[in-house]
Formats: C-alpha cells, structure tokens, sequence
C-alpha cells in the first residue's frame, strides 16, 4: 500500500525538528528512522509506531490508537493512528523518538 504523501510531509516536519532522522522506503511504506531504528512510519492514510507487544501495545491501544494490519491480514507490535490531528502527531512522535534515542 502506498503511503499518504501529505501526512508523510506532516510526519516529517515534526520528526526532522526533533531528531536527527534517515528516511527509508520499505514495503510501499516510508519509515523514519533515527539511531538506525524505526520511530515513526507513514503507511497508507496512517502514521505507525513501533511500541513492542504485551503491555506497551495495550497502553497505545488504550489512548485512541489500532492495531496496525499488514498486508495478508497479518499483525504487527505497531500501533498506527488513521488521520490524527497535529498535537495528537506530535505527542506520539516525541515519546517514538525518545524510544528510538534510549
């Protein structure tokens, strides 16, 4: 699935502003990468973070975010949020950032 250039240009406008970000194109997705790890991806309409499983999923998934579906039906340990808003943006993407610098 191709991504949403206009939440990808979103995304990057934040990110770039709080780390030093690589940009790699993976699967049809664009993922931003800082310290050689995924911090924030943008894949179709929805921006996706890599939060691990068990505990860490469950608490993204209580504050608004889904599951993210791959391709074939598949899941992956990624909460996407479809269409957020900026502030709701920002404040994901600063606590991905801090996970990928730790």
């Amino acid at each position: 699935m191709a991504y949403d250039p206009e939440l990808a240009d979103r995304v990057r406008a934040i990110v770039c502003a709080a780390a030093d970000v690589e940009e790699k194109r993976m699967m049809g997705s664009l993922a931003f990468l800082v310290n050689g790890r995924i911090a924030v991806g943008v894949s179709g309409d929805e921006a996706f973070f890599p939060v691990g499983g068990g505990a860490a999923l469950d608490i993204a998934l209580s504050r608004g975010a889904h599951r993210m579906q791959m391709s074939g039906g598949r899941t992956a340990p990624f909460a996407a949020l479809t269409d957020p808003n900026d502030d709701t943006l920002a404040d994901w993407i600063a606590e991905a950032v801090a996970r990928a610098q730790g």
